[in-house]
């Protein structure tokens, strides 16, 4: 196994027993509400009213089989302190809070919450309430739910608000503040795939990764109690809950399609838009206000883990079959998370702790953590890919100029040939009229046909530059070019016949692009003296090619390098006469001095 998938898993499980014994207290809290704090009460045993039944209950309690609006009403009396308030729950069911028959609070009055939501939403609220030395009457008075047969009182904290603060804080902090690293870690990972996107494609997998994270936290930080404390827009952190927790495994299958990528997709991609249709029919039933979120959750409690398992399934069949080395190293997190989401539903069912989401946050931290390592492998990965691609591509360039190079050279031996074999064909008929003409005696005649062969012989460039052929057959090529545009050209080689260390084509390549570099300046100038001037030394087993050119003293240069006027981008030519020097353990050096270029180029050979 890779050691980074190793050190993945060691320091994931470090994290997880550290979180494990920092929130050990959380297993037993017997509710929703720490009592540690010696000044917070928990009124829990109380009096319950309904359709004139009175029952004395311990709270929290479920009353079920009730019909919708079904009037509950509990009393409890006791003795405040100075500056004690009440910390008040109501799930899904309007309430009205008395004290010594005065109203202090009212929640979910008609009207008060949109018309697509059969019932309020889930809310909390710290009431001040008037002090007294004397006892005094608490009253609350529920209405039933419409989309559910269950009304769920939960206990009534009473302290200062500080106390009250601390007591909540200490229960569920971790959820809180788990929501907000989530929301965090999403927009910054929503930032580097901006960032990385720019300049590699794969990098929107930290987009998916950035988005798995943002739909956790906004499904903690909506199901949270601490929040509503902070946030009083209770319908919408009820539908950021939910909205949450439906389609968390669909960004984390996109992530997981870019990062592993199947050899067969279309099952998980399937399962992405079949839960996708899911939330939405979900949303749908909620806005015509026929199954709200919360009664849509129990299916959606089935549907998420099924997809996480359906989804690690995918990964490990990926991995054994076609030996997939990025579904090894995802597996592991994966399943990870698979078997801390059937936890937290065998935990809602079975209530190992009332912590609810305890387990899933774990596990969604410890994916969290390993996916950002081997999303920064797998990113890793992609730039090296990415660098060997642009090396590869630049070979390719380069050989293609070398090829380009040899097509010339070719064809200019071709050229020479082609002329070769008209002259010899033109030369034997001038040899009989010169021999008929010089039996004749004619002088004259024969002395105006010579004036006329030799003005009608083309002036060609046969000049014997160096001993090396290629190079003498595309330095040619660029002199008669040189010489059409007026150009002054002054040319010293010393190039041997043969050099082993170096191709004739990658000679061939320097020249060539130092010669037509040369050529594009000179005839960019309007004005002044039109000159190359080529030299080349062979000593101490080192090549050296030197090109001074005029031009018109305009140029570009970026960190050092000179940019193409034509492309503005840096000089495909001179990066290509750079690359062959530094692979035959050489360098350059380009640089501009007023109207002069200089060009030095070194090989060793």
């Amino acid at each position: 196994m890779n050691k980074k998938i190793i050190i993945s898993i060691c320091v994931g499980t470090i994290y997880l027993v550290l979180l494990l014994f920092l929130y050990a207290g959380a297993w037993h809290y017997d509710t929703s509400i720490s009592t540690k704090d010696v000044s917070v009460r928990k009124l829990t045993e109380v009096t319950a009213t309904i359709g004139g039944n009175k029952e004395t209950v311990f709270l929290p309690h479920n009353f079920k089989g009730l019909t919708s609006r079904t009037p509950v009403t509990i009393t409890r009396e006791f003795t405040p302190k100075q500056g004690d308030c009440l910390y008040i729950k109501s799930v899904y069911a309007p309430l009205k809070v008395y004290i010594n028959r005065s109203l202090i609070y009212e929640y979910g009055k008609e009207n008060t919450y949109p018309k697509f939501m059969q019932d309020p939403a889930t809310a909390v609220k710290i009431i001040s309430i008037p002090d007294s030395e004397d006892t005094i009457q608490l009253r609350m008075e529920y209405l039933s739910p419409v989309a559910r047969d269950v009304l769920t009182i939960h206990p009534v904290l009473l302290g200062s608000q500080t106390a009250i603060m601390k007591s909540l804080f200490s229960s569920m902090g971790f959820s809180f503040i788990f929501s907000v690293i989530q929301i965090f870690v999403g927009i910054f990972l929503l930032l580097i795939a901006v960032f990385v996107v720019s300049f590699e494609r794969k990098g929107i997998a930290f987009f998916w990764l950035g988005l798995f994270a943002l739909t956790t936290g906004g499904w903690a930080f909506g199901e949270c109690n601490l929040t509503g404390l902070f946030i009083h827009n209770y319908t919408l952190l009820y539908l950021l809950a939910f909205s949450g927790l439906f389609t968390l495994p669909i960004p984390l299958i996109y992530f997981g399609l870019i990062v592993v990528n199947f050899h067969n997709k279309k099952p998980l991609i399937r399962s992405a838009l079949a839960l996708g249709s899911a939330c939405c029919v979900a949303l749908f039933l909620q806005l015509l206000g026929i199954a709200s979120l919360a009664k849509s959750m129990y299916l959606f409690h089935i549907l998420v883990p099924l997809a996480l398992c359906f989804f690690a399934g995918c990964i490990l069949y990926e991995g054994i079959k076609y030996q997939n080395k990025s579904a090894r190293r995802f597996f592991f997190p994966m399943a990870v998370l698979a078997l801390f989401a059937i936890l937290e539903v065998v935990n809602y069912q079975l209530r190992f702790t009332n912590v609810l989401s305890f387990f899933f946050q774990i596990g969604i931290i410890i994916f969290i953590f390993m996916t950002s390592m081997i999303g920064g492998i797998f990113i890793k990965n992609a730039l090296i890919l990415r660098v060997e691609k642009h090396r590869l591509e630049f070979e390719v360039s380069l050989m293609e100029k070398q090829v380009e190079a040899q097509k010339k050279h070719h064809k200019i031996l071709l050229e020479n040939t082609e002329k070769v074999k008209a002259q010899r064909h033109d030369l034997r008929h001038q040899l009989t009229v010169i021999r008929s003409l010089s039996k004749n005696k004619d002088d004259n005649t024969l002395t105006s046909y010579i004036d006329t062969l030799i003005a009608e012989i083309p002036s060609g460039h046969n000049t014997i530059y160096c001993e090396n052929i290629a190079v003498n057959a595309i330095i040619s090529h660029y002199a008669t070019l040189a010489e059409k545009y007026g150009i002054e050209l002054t040319i010293k080689l010393n190039i041997p016949e043969h050099i082993e260390q170096i191709s004739d084509s990658n000679l061939c390549v320097i020249l060539g692009n130092l010669f037509e570099n040369a050529i594009e300046a000179c005839d960019r100038m309007t004005e002044g003296h039109k000159f190359i001037r080529l030299h080349s030394r062979l000593q101490y087993e080192t090549l050296t090619i030197t090109m001074d050119n005029s031009f018109d003293g305009k140029y570009i240069e970026n960190d050092g390098k000179f940019v193409s006027r034509k492309r503005e981008e840096i000089g495909t030519g001179l990066t290509s006469v750079t690359a062959v020097a530094e692979k035959h353990g050489g360098g350059v050096r380009f640089e501009a001095d007023r109207f002069v270029f200089l060009s030095s180029v070194y090989v060793r050979v």
